[in-house]
């Protein structure tokens, strides 16, 4: 699609958006082939050059944010029996902690470090290169893993490897953001101990959160209106930075 002017582009892009956030009620990758955002859309937004070339994409946290969110209370519940475990303490010192730092990486850390990662991308390494090498599939699903290239016909592989992708930069800032608290609320335990329990209690939650990401994804499908409003100014959001940015050079 190429259009004469940029805000032709964005108006598309968001439009797109809103349609496909607002049909029916089912689950986010029973409607990928719906979805065209725009993956370039920055360039365009940057009014600069006046013809712009829009290709379109997926947002990832479309797929993983409403299952994240669904779950916050297992994986709150699974983080505080590691840390009963493994620091030794009651149930009920557990909880407060893996509540709080919950709600800091879950609500605000998690889509912060998807909303970094797709600004990027969009920056600089939005371009098709296609599928035709492993290369080519390797960086279509790792450095372009927060929002992909349309290849819907490929999507059935593509979603779960950026899936196992997004995974460590977002297990990182979960660890980043949880120990400090953790360490807060348990003062009495040992600096390294807290940080390991951390990550342990962590990579824990991830598993369930694998194992009911399945029911949770079609659970969020039927919840359309919740959800929507929160993924349309994520989107927003990577619009207008990405544009300032790109208008500033």
């Amino acid at each position: 699609m190429v259009c004469g002017r940029g805000t032709q582009s964005i108006l598309w892009a968001r439009g797109r958006w809103l349609a496909w956030s607002s049909g029916p009620s089912t689950s986010p990758l029973e409607r990928m082939p719906r979805l065209r955002i725009s993956a370039v859309v920055g360039l365009a937004l940057a009014l600069v050059p006046p013809v712009a070339h829009a290709d379109v994409g997926l947002p990832l946290a479309a797929v993983f944010l409403p299952p994240m969110w669904l779950a916050f209370v297992p994986i709150v519940l699974v983080e505080a029996l590691v840390l009963v475990r493994l620091l030794g303490i009651p149930f009920g010192r557990a909880v407060p902690p893996a509540l709080v730092g919950n709600l800091a990486s879950t609500l605000i850390g998690i889509p912060l470090v998807w909303l970094v990662l797709a600004i990027l991308e969009l920056i600089c390494c939005g371009a098709a290169r296609g599928l035709s090498t492993f290369g080519a599939r390797l960086y279509a699903v790792t450095i372009q893993a927060p929002w992909l290239i349309p290849y819907e016909d490929e999507f059935s592989w593509m979603v779960p490897s950026a899936l196992i992708v997004m995974a460590i930069p977002c297990f990182a800032a979960s660890v980043l953001i949880e120990a400090p608290v953790n360490r807060l609320f348990l003062r009495d335990a040992s600096n390294r101990s807290v940080w390991r329990a951390t990550a342990a209690a962590n990579a824990a939650s991830y598993v369930v959160l694998a194992v009911i990401f399945w029911p949770t994804w079609k659970l969020a499908g039927h919840m359309g209106r919740f959800f929507n409003p929160l993924l349309e100014w994520l989107m927003e959001t990577t619009f207008k930075v990405v544009g300032a940015l790109l208008r500033g050079h």
